[in-house]
C-alpha cells in the first residue's frame, strides 16, 4: 500500500512512517547482522578457506553469508557476527577479518576449536547464530607472523599441504603480514649470476634449507666442502621446486589479504668470490658466526650496491610478485661496518628498496643492539616497521626510547629453537599488551601492531590461541576464566577434572612473567635431551639453569587429565596435551633422579649408582614410548619430509643429514656452540639418539667412581655420527596415548 501524505499532510503521519522505516531497518540489522551500508558481496577466497577449515564440508560452509564492511576512520579492521540459525552472517572489512570472525564464531558461538596441534570441530546440522550480534574491531594495522628462524626450526621441509592449512590459520588468528622465506634462495640464484658468478658457484654458496634463515641474517653461508652437516651444493631442481612453492604461498596469502613479507637486500653477497669478480666494489669480510664464515657485505653506499639491489628486486618480483613489506637487518647479531657509516648505509638500503617498490615498508627487527638510533634517525621513519621481538621480556621499546618515533609492533618469542618444554607466557599478551596499548603515544610511542615471532611454532598451542585473539580485544582478559573456556573448547566438554588440569597448568607452566634474559631462554629443558653430565643444568647454552615452576605443583595436571571422560580420550587435542604433560612429568622426575645419581657418585656408592642410572634410563624409555603414540611427536615425520624434497638418492641423503643436524649438532662448524640448541622431545630422537648418549655415559661413569672424575666424551663426534645415519623411524603413531600415560602415571606413583 502506498500512502501519499502530500506536502501539507499531517506531521503525525510523517512521524509514523519514519518510525516504521527505522524499525524495519533495525529488524534487518538485528536479524542479519548487517547494516545498510554493508556491501552485499561474497568473498570467494574467504569462503574457500572456511570450507577447508570445516574439513571440506561445503553444506555447512554454505550456511555462512559473507559481507564486506566499509572502512572506518581510526579502525584498522573489524568484523561482525549475526544472522539466524542456519544462516550465519559474517561481515568483515577484509578477508582476514572475515576469517577472524569465523574463528570467533567457532570459539564463542559454536564451541569449536582450531589450533596448531589438533582441532575439535563437531558442529550440528544447522549452524548456530549468536543470540545477539557480535562486533569486534582493532586499531592495530600490522599483525605480523614469523621469526626468520621458523623456516629452519619448523617449516624447512613443509609442502603445500602444511602451508595451505597454516595460511588459513594465520588469517583466523588475525595475521595480515607474514614472512615468506620459502624459495627465496632463487633470488640469489638469479641475481648473482648477473655479477660474475657461475651458476654452480651460486648454488655452492646457498645453504641447505634448514640453515637458510641464518644466511638471510648474514650469519652463515654455503655448504661445507669437507662433508659437514649441510654438505653438497643445493641442486637447481631443489631451488626451482622451493621457488614454485614459495610463489604459491605468496599468492594464497595475497588472495586472503595477508601481505607476504619478503627478504630485503641488505648487502650480503657470496663471500670472496663476489669480491674477486667485482674488484672495484667495496666488499667487506664479516668474520664468523659460531664457527661459520659469514657472507661478505657489499657496502650499500658503494656504486655497485644499487645495481645489485635493483637486479635482486627485479628477480624477486619475477619469481614471487610484488608485495608491500620487506624485511632484513643490517648487522644482525654482529658483523663489521668496515668504516661505513651506519646511517648512510641505512639510507642507501631504503633508497634501493624504494626505487624498486615505491610504496614499500622496511621491516626491522629489534633484537640485541638492533636497530640502533643512528640508523632510525637516518632513514624515513614513516616507511619503517620495527618488530620488538621480545617486547614481553626486557622490552626493546622501553630500552630504545620507543624506537625514536618509528612505528613498532609488540612481539613475543616464547621459545627458542622450537624447544618442546611445557611452557608459555600468557600474562604478557593477555594482560600487559592491552595495558601498553591503552597507555597512549606519550608512553608507548607509535605502537601499530603485534608480532608473533616464536623461534619455532606448532608447540604450546594455547599461547598462539590467546595471542591471535588479543588483536580483537582492547581490555585485559581474566586468564582464569579464559583458560577454563579454552579447555572446554579444546575437549568439547565442561568437565571439572579438565578444568582443574588447566588451572594447574596456568599457575605453573603458563604462569611465567618475563623480567630479563638472565633467567635463560624458553622452557626449563628436559635432562634427557642434554649432554650427559652430573652437573647438567640446561641442554642448550642459553636455556634456563633453574626450574620455571615447582615440579611438584605441576604433577597434579597429569592426574587431572587422566580423569577425562571416555568421550575425550581419542581426540587429537587431548592426546597432544596428555603427551605433553606426561612427558614433562617424566622429564622433571628424570632431573630429580639425576641429583640422586650425582649424590651416589660422590658417595662412591656403586650399588645405588647402578640402581639410579637404570631408573633414569627407564624414564627415557617410557618417554620415547609415550611420544610415539601421538602424531606431533615423531622424528620419522621430520626426516621423511626432508627426504621427500630430494630428486635423487644422493640429494635425499643430503637433506636427511640437514634435517638430523639442525636438531642435534646444529651444523658441523657450530656444534661446539649451538649443539642441542634446537633439541626435541621426539620419539626416535629420545630413544635413538639421546638414550644412547646417556647409556654410554653411565657405562663409563661407573669406572671413574674411585678417581672421582666423570668421563669426558667427544659429543660432537657422536652427533656427527648420528647425522650421517639413515635409520628409519615411525611416521605414524602407535599405541594408545591414554593407556600408556595411565600406566606411566601408575609406575610413577601418581
Amino acid at each position: 500500500m502506498i500512502v501519499d501524505i502530500g506536502r501539507g499532510g499531517p506531521r503525525w503521519i510523517v512521524g509514523v512512517v519514519m518510525v516504521v522505516v527505522l524499525l524495519a531497518a533495525l529488524v534487518v540489522i538485528t536479524s542479519s547482522g548487517r547494516s545498510p551500508d554493508q556491501e552485499p558481496t561474497d568473498s570467494p577466497a574467504a569462503r574457500a578457506a572456511i570450507t577447508r577449515l570445516l574439513g571440506g564440508d561445503e553444506r555447512r560452509a554454505a550456511q555462512f553469508e559473507l559481507q564486506r564492511l566499509p572502512s572506518r576512520p581510526g579502525v584498522a579492521d573489524s568484523f561482525g557476527i549475526g544472522g539466524e540459525d542456519g544462516r550465519v552472517v559474517l561481515s568483515g572489512s577484509s578477508d582476514v577479518s572475515l576469517l577472524s570472525g569465523f574463528g570467533w564464531w567457532l570459539k564463542y558461538v559454536a564451541g569449536g576449536h582450531l589450533s596448531t596441534n589438533g582441532d575439535r570441530i563437531a558442529l550440528p546440522e544447522t549452524l548456530p547464530a549468536p543470540s545477539k550480534p557480535i562486533n569486534r574491531r582493532t586499531t592495530l594495522t600490522d599483525r605480523y607472523a614469523y621469526n626468520f628462524t621458523v623456516f629452519g626450526y619448523t617449516t624447512p621441509y613443509w609442502t603445500w599441504t602444511e602451508w595451505e592449512r597454516e595460511i588459513d590459520y594465520l588469517a583466523v588468528s588475525g595475521v595480515n603480514r607474514a614472512l615468506v622465506l620459502v624459495g627465496q634462495e632463487a633470488v640469489w640464484y638469479d641475481t648473482f649470476q648477473s655479477f660474475g658468478l657461475s651458476e654452480s658457484e651460486v648454488r655452492a654458496w646457498i645453504a641447505q634449507p634448514s640453515l637458510q634463515p641464518w644466511q638471510w641474517y648474514g650469519s652463515t653461508s654455503g655448504y661445507d666442502p669437507t662433508g659437514g652437516v649441510h654438505a653438497g651444493p643445493v641442486s637447481r631442481e631443489l631451488v626451482e621446486r622451493r621457488a614454485e612453492l614459495g610463489r604459491r604461498i605468496a599468492d594464497r596469502m595475497r588472495s586472503l589479504g595477508i601481505s607476504p613479507v619478503f627478504p630485503a637486500f641488505s648487502g650480503h653477497v657470496p663471500d670472496k668470490v663476489f669480491a674477486e669478480r667485482n674488484p672495484d666494489a667495496h666488499v667487506i669480510p664479516q668474520g664468523g658466526y659460531s664457527g661459520h664464515p659469514r657472507p661478505y657485505w657489499l657496502d650499500p653506499t658503494d656504486a655497485l650496491y644499487g645495481k645489485v639491489a635493483a637486479r635482486f628486486y627485479e628477480a624477486q618480483t619475477a619469481r614471487f610478485g610484488d608485495t608491500t613489506h620487506y624485511s632484513n637487518d643490517l648487522l644482525h647479531e654482529g658483523g663489521e661496518l668496515g668504516g661505513v657509516d651506519l646511517g648512510d648505509a641505512g639510507r642507501a638500503v631504503q633508497d634501493a628498496l624504494t626505487a624498486a617498490h615505491p610504496d614499500s615498508t622496511w621491516v626491522l627487527q629489534a633484537w640485541q643492539d638492533n636497530p640502533m638510533r643512528e640508523l632510525i634517525e637516518a632513514i624515513d621513519r614513516r616507511r619503517v616497521l620495527v618488530l620488538d621481538l621480545d617486547a614481553d621480556d626486557g622490552p626493546g621499546w622501553k630500552r630504545k626510547e620507543k624506537f625514536w618515533g618509528a612505528p613498532w609492533a609488540w612481539g613475543t618469542i616464547q621459545n627458542f629453537g622450537g624447544r618442546l618444554g611445557t611452557f608459555g607466557n600468557l600474562h604478557e599478551p593477555g594482560r600487559t599488551l592491552p595495558e601498553v596499548r591503552k597507555a597512549g603515544p606519550a608512553v608507548r610511542g607509535d605502537l601499530v601492531g603485534t608480532a608473533m615471532v616464536l623461534e619455532g611454532t606448532h608447540l604450546n598451542p594455547v599461547v598462539q590461541d590467546l595471542f591471535g585473539e588479543m588483536t580483537w580485544r582492547e581490555d585485559p582478559v581474566d586468564l582464569d576464566s579464559w583458560v577454563t573456556d579454552y579447555a572446554k573448547r579444546r575437549y568439547g566438554v565442561d568437565d571439572p577434572n579438565l578444568r582443574e588440569a588447566w588451572k594447574t597448568l596456568l599457575k605453573t607452566a603458563y604462569s611465567f612473567r618475563a623480567t630479563n634474559h638472565e633467567s635463560g631462554e624458553g622452557p626449563h629443558e628436559s635432562p634427557f635431551v642434554a649432554l650427559p653430565s652430573l652437573k647438567m643444568t640446561s641442554a642448550s647454552n642459553w636455556g634456563p639453569k633453574v626450574p620455571r615452576y615447582p615440579a611438584e605443583e605441576f604433577e597434579p595436571a597429569l592426574r587431572q587429565l587422566l580423569k577425562a571422560p571416555e568421550s575425550v580420550r581419542q581426540l587429537e587435542t587431548y592426546k597432544y596435551d596428555l603427551v605433553d604433560v606426561a612427558r614433562q612429568v617424566l622429564a622433571d622426575r628424570g632431573r630429580a633422579k639425576l641429583t640422586e645419581i650425582a649424590e651416589a657418585y660422590d658417595a662412591k656408592d656403586l650399588a645405588t649408582l647402578d640402581t639410579t642410572t637404570d631408573e633414569f634410563l627407564a624414564h627415557m624409555t617410557r618417554t620415547d614410548e609415550l611420544l610415539g603414540t601421538q602424531r606431533d611427536w615423531l622424528l620419522g615425520t621430520w626426516l621423511s619430509s626432508a627426504r621427500a624434497w630430494g630428486s635423487t638418492d644422493a640429494e635425499k641423503a643430503v637433506l636427511e643429514r640437514d634435517a638430523r643436524g639442525i636438531i642435534t649438532i646444529w651444523s658441523e662448524p657450530a656444534c661446539g656452540v649451538l649443539r642441542d640448541y634446537a633439541n626435541r622431545d621426539w620419539e626416535g630422537l629420545v630413544g635413538g639418539y639421546y638414550l644412547s648418549r646417556w647409556q654410554r655415559y653411565f657405562a663409563e661413569l661407573a669406572g671413574t667412581v674411585e678417581a672421582g672424575k666423570p668421563p669426558v666424551i667427544d659429543w660432537c663426534a657422536v652427533g656427527r655420527e648420528f647425522t650421517s645415519q639413515t635409520t628409519e623411524y615411525a611416521t605414524e603413531p602407535a599405541g594408545s596415548t591414554y593407556e600408556v600415560a595411565a600406566r606411566i602415571a601408575e609406575e610413577l606413583g601418581l
